[in-house]
């Protein structure tokens, strides 16, 4: 009974700090839908609560796709910053198209070492989600950091599956965040490509 105890604890407590990570979330994808320089300070709060949700939940590679989260929302804001002395008024642009191929290898190269990794080292039950999301969200990042407005694609395959892995782990407040983050990653693409005069 008291084992039962503990774990009902455990359960109560990780849905508190799941609630209140999703809502900064939503903090986060509202600012990024406004390109607001604040976004990287929400993300920063938003990826400690990450952490610690994904780690608890034996989500390996997402509690370190939240890690390389907080060191890209530290680099976004010095890259924003930067961008910011630009002569355009926003700063965003379009990916180089010679940033395609070499992208997607890395994408795929990055998936199966992480699938491989997922599978003989951690007790995950949703290795081919994490591996392929996780791969997709370094390259999302990079992106962003550097304010191209194909960022918002990458959000756009990688919100719907982190959103099915979140319902099959009972996590609802974050399933909810991320079927929400696909919609304004849809909006969000819209709205950049207005602000870019695109």
């Amino acid at each position: 009974m008291r084992h039962l105890n503990k774990i009902y604890f455990k359960k109560e407590t990780l849905n508190t700090i799941e609630l209140l990570g999703a809502t900064i979330g939503l903090v986060y994808i509202f600012l990024e839908y406004r390109a607001s320089w604040w976004l990287w300070v929400a993300g920063i709060v938003m990826s400690l609560f990450y952490i610690y949700i994904w780690y608890q939940e034996n989500c390996l590679a997402w509690a370190l796709i939240y890690l390389y989260y907080l060191g890209a929302n530290i680099y976004g804001i010095v890259a924003w910053k930067k961008n910011s002395t630009d002569t355009s008024d926003t700063g965003i642009s379009n990916l180089p198209k010679k940033y395609y191929p070499i992208l997607s290898i890395i994408t795929v190269i990055f998936t199966f070492i992480l699938y491989f990794f997922l599978k003989a080292y951690t007790f995950t039950r949703i290795p081919v989600s994490e591996s392929f999301s996780t791969a997709l969200s370094v390259i999302g990042m990079w992106l962003l950091a550097k304010k191209y407005l194909q960022h918002w694609n990458i959000w756009m395959v990688v919100n719907p599956i982190t959103a099915l892995g979140s319902l099959y782990l009972e996590l609802y407040f974050s399933a909810i965040l991320f079927a929400v983050y696909f919609v304004v990653s849809v909006l969000g693409l819209v709205r950049w490509r207005k602000l870019a005069g695109k």
